[in-house]
């Protein structure tokens, strides 16, 4: 049997209308339930921020946008720094009024919202197995490298946890923000506070009224992870200590 492509699939970052919410549980719902064998997890927020190993994926291999609106940010952000996608996705498109119906933020989502991101997550499953049907084998012998190489395209986005507030929140790919960040020589510190919470904003749903507890949060958790890790100068060369 011929060996699957790996294919990439990149999800809306928007958190201001329902259909981003969609976006993202329906692309986790393949990553880990439908097509875990075949699909990757690309990290919008690191692509847009220039993070090389995302968009030399999406250049390289089959690569799936999954946008919660039609103005396609995903798809356009893929389209400009990879090249043209193997398949678009428009939540809209799928659900029609039933998106204006769903819930924007995780912790209102109901059986509604559930039969949705099914719908959406379907599609995409889909739209996974039209790619890698046609995809050539140079593609999935590079795809299999990749993973093997440890790519942090290659794998399902880790997820970490973080006190906010005195609770404990999962955010998606924080670990990789802040590797990212760091390669960027962002120090810790008060002056890290807003690039920290703008970057995760990208992926992660805040609600009003909670930015304050997510800076203080990130910036503890940021100075923790930046402790004992080496400095490095402008081309990322380690510095002596």
């Amino acid at each position: 049997m011929a060996e699957i492509t790996k294919v990439g699939i990149i999800a809306c970052s928007g958190e201001e209308i329902p259909g981003g919410t969609i976006s993202r549980l329906a692309t986790r719902r393949v990553l880990e339930l439908l097509r875990p064998q075949s699909t990757v997890t690309l990290c919008l927020p690191l692509f847009l921020a220039g993070e090389e190993q995302e968009r030399r994926f999406a250049r390289e291999h089959p690569t799936i946008t999954v946008d919660g609106c039609d103005k396609l940010c995903a798809k356009r952000a893929t389209e400009q720094y990879s090249g043209r996608v193997a398949a678009s996705i428009v939540v809209p498109e799928i659900l029609g009024d039933r998106v204006t119906k769903c819930h924007r933020s995780l912790r209102d989502v109901d059986k509604a919202d559930e039969e949705t991101v099914w719908l959406v997550a379907e599609r995409i499953a889909a739209e996974v197995d039209a790619v890698s049907a046609v995809a050539p084998q140079a593609q999935a012998a590079e795809a299999v490298q990749a993973v093997s190489c440890g790519c942090s395209c290659g794998s399902t986005t880790p997820e970490e946890n973080v006190k906010v507030g005195g609770r404990a929140v999962t955010i998606t790919g924080l670990s990789l923000i802040f590797d990212h960040l760091y390669k960027q020589r962002l120090a810790p510190g008060d002056d890290s506070a807003s690039h920290l919470l703008e970057s995760v904003r990208i992926y992660h749903a805040i609600e009003p009224g909670e930015d304050a507890a997510y800076r203080d949060a990130l910036v503890a958790a940021y100075q923790k992870y930046c402790q004992g890790r080496p400095k490095v100068d402008a081309r990322g060369k380690q510095l002596p200590t």
